[in-house]
């Protein structure tokens, strides 16, 4: 099964926004600087893992497994820091 990487972590956040089912993979392309060749695997490798679901030609949208993979993953981001002097993980 596909590892979940920041890339896709990126697209996935395009979809979990208001009104991301009428976006294309064109416009994600080109707000992530991407081709519309790489935002088609991503999108692939994301209905793998459950968190996209392909509702029509091209387009998609989040499941709750993705809105619930976003809502941990930026919770545990928000938790975790790195020593200044050191770098190792502190939880706060």
């Amino acid at each position: 099964m596909p590892r979940f990487t920041e890339s896709l972590r990126q697209v996935l956040i395009r979809y979990s926004r208001p009104g991301a089912i009428d976006l294309t993979q064109q416009e994600i392309a080109d707000d992530l600087d991407r081709n519309r060749a790489t935002i088609n695997e991503h999108c692939r490798r994301l209905c793998e893992l459950g968190y996209l679901v392909r509702v029509d030609h091209g387009r998609y949208e989040m499941t709750p497994a993705g809105r619930e993979v976003l809502d941990r993953k930026s919770a545990r981001a928000q938790r975790v820091l790195r020593c200044p002097d050191c770098g190792r993980k502190i939880l706060v």
